[in-house]
């Protein structure tokens, strides 16, 4: 699932060790007035010999209060930088997390352009244990609002290599790993769609697809203008060395619109299909990569998803500035089964404060309430 693994905070705080090894949908670069300083300097540095430089880091320790992992603290660094001839800064990321309820989690990212960013590159790698809570599967064990613990053992990584195929347009393979050992005790299992077989207690998903992007914003940690759109398609096989079979499709678009010198309204539309075959961590979870905010990760679960939602954003003063956001969307057995009536809207506000000035990188804390349930989020980066 793409949640954001270049805001480590958030990847972090998710509850579903399949956010170990999710791809971004943060990338970091400058606008595109600053791409051609941005190339001479490159090539500047080239000429002169010189390593990685213009060197900005954004580290934060954050809060963990999570409904579904319990209260801790979070640590996330990212390291953006030049290098070599590149018009966008390469992205390293170093991430830990610990709670009260003895979930941790550690995980190392990069993502790096190349060849005057023709080819993008992203990788990472993470584990942890996560002691959280399963609602079961489907709308109505959400609204249910029953969980039985679970312990979840994971570590897994992902690569994806994109090459430019048409202006703006990025398209390449990608591949995902994940070995999770999960442990619970039936007995306190209540409801039969709570019952975890055995067969997806101890298993590894191996996953080969292809992933694509389309991007003309002009600029990845604070748009003001253009269009984001990704999408990816994962094919997951035991002939790859995994448990399971099963097909995984994953999209999303996001648009931002200048309304004022201090004004952006961004959007974002998102939807998921999993197919039969799947274990219940690998269907697609509400709530996950900020779809929506206001509900705890997990805890509406199934094999169709969608999200969508707004956020209005404003400069205040100095580094600081404040949204409000709100949103719909359902999860559903298939999107033939969705319905109006159980819409699961949510809503709330933020405050932003800019980190980096120069890659303009915001640490944010948000406030969100959805249908029956709320939630506190701290992160670096935007939600989208």
């Amino acid at each position: 699932m793409r949640v954001e693994l270049f805001a480590a905070a958030a990847l972090l705080a998710a509850p579903w060790p399949t956010a170990l090894y999710a791809q971004s949908s943060q990338e970091v670069t400058r606008p595109p007035q600053d791409a051609a300083k941005a190339a001479r300097a490159a090539n500047e540095g080239k000429e002169e010999g010189r390593g990685p430089r213009n060197f900005n880091l954004v580290a934060t320790p954050i809060p963990v209060a999570n409904p579904a992992v319990g209260n801790g603290v979070a640590v996330a660094a990212l390291g953006l930088y030049q290098v070599g001839d590149s018009p966008r800064p390469w992205v390293t990321v170093l991430g830990g997390l610990y709670t009260d309820t003895k979930t941790w989690g550690a995980l190392i990212g990069q993502k790096a352009y190349l060849g005057g960013d023709r080819f993008r590159l992203s990788a990472g790698i993470g584990g942890g244990v996560f002691n959280t809570e399963f609602f079961g599967i489907g709308q109505s064990a959400g609204r249910r609002g029953i969980s039985v613990p679970i312990e979840e053992t994971g570590k897994g990584g992902l690569i994806e290599a994109l090459v430019k195929v048409a202006p703006n347009i990025y398209l390449g393979p990608e591949f995902r790993y994940l070995n999770l050992d999960i442990s619970v005790d039936l007995a306190d299992t209540r409801f039969p769609d709570q019952q975890i077989p055995e067969l997806n207690r101890d298993t590894t998903i191996a996953a080969l697809g292809v992933s694509t992007e389309y991007d003309t914003r002009d600029s990845e940690f604070g748009p003001s203008k253009g269009i984001y759109a990704t999408g990816v398609w994962l094919r997951a096989s035991e002939k790859l060395g995994g448990s399971f079979d099963f097909d995984r499709v994953e999209a999303a678009v996001n648009g931002y619109h200048r309304l004022d010198p201090k004004a952006v309204l961004a959007w974002r539309a998102a939807v998921c299909w999993t197919g039969g075959g799947a274990p219940f961590y690998q269907l697609c979870s509400f709530g996950q990569q900020s779809d929506l905010r206001g509900y705890q990760a997990g805890q509406y679960i199934d094999h169709a998803m969608y999200a969508v939602q707004a956020e209005y954003r404003r400069h205040l003063f100095w580094r600081i500035g404040a949204v409000a956001f709100a949103g719909v969307g359902e999860v559903a057995d298939s999107f033939y089964d969705m319905s109006t009536r159980n819409l699961l809207p949510a809503g709330g506000v933020g405050l932003r404060f800019k980190a980096s000035e120069e890659y303009g990188v915001n640490v944010r804390i948000d406030v969100a309430k959805g249908k029956g349930s709320e939630a506190f989020y701290v992160s670096v980066g935007e939600a989208f």
